[in-house]
């Protein structure tokens, strides 16, 4: 075997482990993908038994939620921003980064950051960061109770992620999390304020008192909230790593059954080159 059909072998065998890798991140994502919907119900299932516990103590959403409550910040506007901790998700992180960049006044609104890949883009953007966070490993429970405490108290925390349509489709998405907190509360099961009893404190005894209890209810419901954000962008970067690994298996294909059929040819070259040879020497050995 010559050098050149060599090289090319040894090249088509490393682009078939390339092509077996792709297929195990892109199986691993698509395991990912179904994990992830499967917690996003289950999760709407207990924000709606909260907010009937909610409504039944009679308090408006629309005087509550409305983030005067909590310590007192220097801006009233904060953007949290939810991107991938590494570079496997595509191109959407590049894409929230710009978009928040085109929409962000430092002056008026406060910048928090998930994730690392997005606050490196950030920090190249020259960008201010209040804080950072690493994403919520998804193989364990969720706790985003340090990022809520962080956005009580803005007039308006605004949340910045990869929004799943499809597996090839991703885009920016943007909303308001007291909002999205009261239209998950109205629009889930049991949520009108005349379903079950009135929980009155002339029939209960609250401790520590009314408020703290209603104050801890909203700040969980924020807290699921937020997390099913997180896990939609979650799901959304899986859906871009399968797309991307899906492209790249084909590629990493195409590219296999082209570097075969070049080694194919090679090997032919070399046999005839060979056969060529020999006849030669046998010209050699008896002229006319």
């Amino acid at each position: 075997m010559s050098s050149s059909s060599l090289g090319i072998e040894q090249e088509a065998s490393q682009v078939g482990t390339v092509t077996e890798l792709t297929g195990i991140f892109e199986s691993i994502a698509s395991m990912r993908i179904g994990k992830i919907k499967d917690r996003v119900t289950r999760s709407q299932t207990f924000f709606a038994e909260l907010w009937k516990i909610y409504s039944q103590l009679r308090i408006d959403p629309n005087e509550r939620l409305t983030g005067k409550n909590g310590p007192k910040r220097d801006k009233p506007n904060v953007f949290l921003v939810l991107t991938s901790e590494g570079g496997l998700s595509g191109d959407i992180d590049a894409r929230i980064v710009r978009t928040v960049m085109e929409s962000f006044d430092p002056k008026t609104t406060d910048l928090i950051v998930i994730g690392a890949h997005g606050a490196t883009q950030f920090v190249q953007q020259h960008a201010h960061i209040k804080r950072y966070f690493r994403l919520p490993d998804l193989d364990q429970a969720i706790d985003v109770s340090p990022i809520v405490d962080e956005l009580i108290g803005y007039k308006q925390p605004t949340v910045w992620f990869q929004r799943y349509i499809s597996l090839s489709v991703q885009e920016v998405g943007r909303i308001d999390l007291l909002g999205r907190v009261r239209s998950l509360g109205t629009g889930s099961a049991g949520s009108k304020a005349d379903e079950g009893e009135i929980i009155s404190p002339r029939e209960y005894l609250f401790e520590p008192s009314v408020d703290d209890v209603v104050r801890y209810l909203e700040s969980v419901m924020m807290e699921i909230a937020l997390s099913q954000v997180i896990l939609e962008s979650r799901l959304a970067q899986y859906a871009s790593r399968f797309t991307a690994m899906s492209a790249a298996k084909k590629r990493a294909r195409e590219l296999q059954i082209s570097l075969v059929m070049a080694f194919n040819r090679a090997k032919r070259g070399e046999a005839d080159d060979r056969i060529k040879e020999i006849v030669n020497a046998m010209n050699a050995l008896n002229p006319s």
